[in-house]
């Protein structure tokens, strides 16, 4: 189930679309590898690899598979992109649906369905846009 109300063609410029409707165990995964404010995420078709890192002397690993999501689309061979995990992961830990999208050039949005105390649904929503490389000028 897409959480995202955007149309279908929409959706299409997306390289990487992944959804999950139960998404404690995922939250749980993240929380055992997070020693660092940032995470660099790897899809490939076979699921979300994610790699926390510190000074290249410390690392840790997790391989979500592709087939614990509800949707897992990649349109290309590998998708990576970074984040901060830290405000990720809290809401994260609220919600009981995500959704992951990042397109060609590097922007990502994370979409979080949180159901409130009175029932009511609610949606958290993170765009990330890539980090701009500075040209050298000499």
């Amino acid at each position: 189930m897409l959480l995202s109300t955007h149309s279908q063609t929409v959706d299409d410029n997306y390289v990487l679309v992944a959804s999950l409707d139960n998404v404690r165990n995922l939250s749980n995964i993240l929380k055992a590898i997070t020693f660092k404010d940032h995470a660099i995420f790897n899809a490939t078709p076979n699921g979300l690899k994610v790699t926390v890192e510190d000074s290249k002397c410390l690392q840790a690993n997790a391989f979500i598979q592709a087939e614990i999501f509800q949707e897992f689309t990649i349109k290309e061979d590998s998708v990576g992109f970074q984040i901060n995990l830290t405000p990720s992961t809290k809401a994260l830990a609220l919600s009981c649906k995500v959704s992951v999208r990042t397109d060609s050039r590097g922007f990502l949005s994370l979409q979080y369905l949180v159901r409130n105390d009175d029932g009511q649904i609610c949606f958290v929503e993170y765009y990330c846009c890539p980090d701009e490389e500075a040209e050298e000028e000499y």
